[in-house]
């Protein structure tokens, strides 16, 4: 009987705290997809803003109420990519017992300093010598010797090895290769790395009001965005159309916040302080500032002008950049995402540990319009919760108090 009434009292003490758990602030819902598979929901300023920092709150669920699993995916501002562009191969002339050659063209005559080889695995060493030409009449010498090493990889039939010599832009290049003491090397590319830049994607985040302010007092241009919720802008972009050139210093101001100061006899003290970004704003540059990334419902942007009239902007975007829930959908099926609970850490998920199996481009889905959960049903819930809470404390020492009597009873029958 002990057991039964514990159980049940913490049975409802657990219910209503996973019921407080539970509360969403916010939902909305997903545009349908096409094709079964994996898909990139793109989560759009509204999503974001109302949702903790780190997306820890944001939930998927089918139309039946199940949660779905899913990865978090972030771009970033810039990454750099290197890919191998292979050289087309004119003519590999094998001689065994000899020297064998490769013809490589470098029809755009660029400036390179090395070559690198894609071999089949082999174990042996090479040696080799490179010549460059721009007519295949007469060859200058780059590389008067050097040695290719055994090559093995146990996880790939082949390899590259790299071969560097001065920076040069001969159109053609000769590698003699001595095979006199082993067969010919099997070279299926000849090439080189090229490494890129490339820029993350960003969503435009909507403004509410927009508002400018040119001071002749303080030869200043006050630009003041309000987005009317709070979002995560992490770039500004203007669109400067005169005058032709200008220099322009400024700031972004994001906020305030608390700063706490430790003073004496160990005790802290908040003072508010303000939260900026230098701006330079320049006809030989981008107009394009980055920002780190701060919770704010506006942004207020400050242009120096000194003696010059104020700049004559066509527009200033906010941008963010992309997130998104990588999640298995269906067809034909609704989905819907919650967001906004400050209390829930975290999602486990299995896909965690298949990040490497899913591919990085994949359909991307678009959230439909965020609707705010009804304040009087989260109100009423909430207070229904609390009254389930006092119950089952109250039930738990009424329990206790019952127990208690039971026990001094069969204390004095046995004394």
């Amino acid at each position: 009987m002990k057991r039964n009434l514990i159980f049940i009292v913490s049975a409802l003490v657990l219910l209503c705290f996973g019921a407080q758990a539970q509360d969403f602030a916010w939902q909305a819902q997903l545009a349908p997809v096409t094709q079964r598979g994996y898909h990139r929901v793109l989560l759009s300023p509204q999503v974001t803003g109302h949702a903790q920092p780190n997306l820890e709150d944001v939930r998927l669920f089918n139309a039946k109420g199940q949660a779905v699993p899913y990865l978090l995916r972030s771009e970033v501002p810039v990454q750099y990519r290197t890919l191998f562009k292979p050289y087309q191969i004119l003519r590999y002339t094998r001689k065994p017992g000899g020297t064998s050659e490769l013809l490589v063209h470098n029809p755009e005559k660029r400036s390179i300093n090395n070559i690198s080889l894609l071999i089949g695995n082999a174990e042996v060493r090479k040696q080799v010598s490179l010549s460059g030409s721009d007519d295949q009449q007469d060859w200058y010498v780059l590389k008067e010797q050097d040695l290719l090493y055994a090559i093995r990889n146990t996880q790939k039939t082949a390899e590259v090895k790299l071969l560097d010599f001065p920076l040069t832009d001969y159109r053609y290049f000769r590698l003699q290769l001595n095979d006199s003491a082993s067969a010919p090397l099997n070279i299926l590319q000849a090439g080189y790395y090229d490494t890129y830049s490339e820029a993350g994607k960003y969503t435009r985040i909507p403004v509410h009001s927009f508002t400018r302010v040119d001071s002749a007092q303080n030869h200043t241009t006050y630009l003041r965005l309000r987005f009317g919720q709070p979002v995560y802008p992490e770039q500004v972009t203007f669109h400067i159309s005169a005058p032709q050139l200008y220099h322009r210093p400024g700031k972004v101001v994001l906020g305030k916040e608390k700063v706490y100061q430790r003073r004496r006899k160990k005790r802290r003290r908040a003072r508010m302080e303000e939260i900026s970004v230098p701006l330079l704003l320049s006809s030989n540059a981008p107009a394009v500032l980055d920002l780190p990334r701060q919770k704010v419902e506006e942004l207020v942007i400050q242009i120096e002008n000194a003696d010059n009239p104020p700049l004559t902007l066509d527009s200033v975007q906010v941008l963010q950049l992309n997130r998104y829930l990588v999640a298995a959908l269906e067809p034909n099926q609704a989905y819907t995402l919650r967001f906004g609970n400050e209390k829930l850490a975290a999602p486990e998920y299995d896909l965690e540990f298949f990040q490497d199996s899913i591919p990085r481009n994949l359909p991307v889905v678009q959230v439909q319009a965020v609707k705010a959960l009804a304040a009087a049903k989260k109100k009423t819930r909430s207070n229904g919760s609390k009254i389930l809470i006092w119950a089952a404390i109250a039930l738990l020492a009424a329990g206790l108090g019952y127990m208690t009597v039971r026990l001094l009873r069969d204390m004095e029958k046995k004394g």
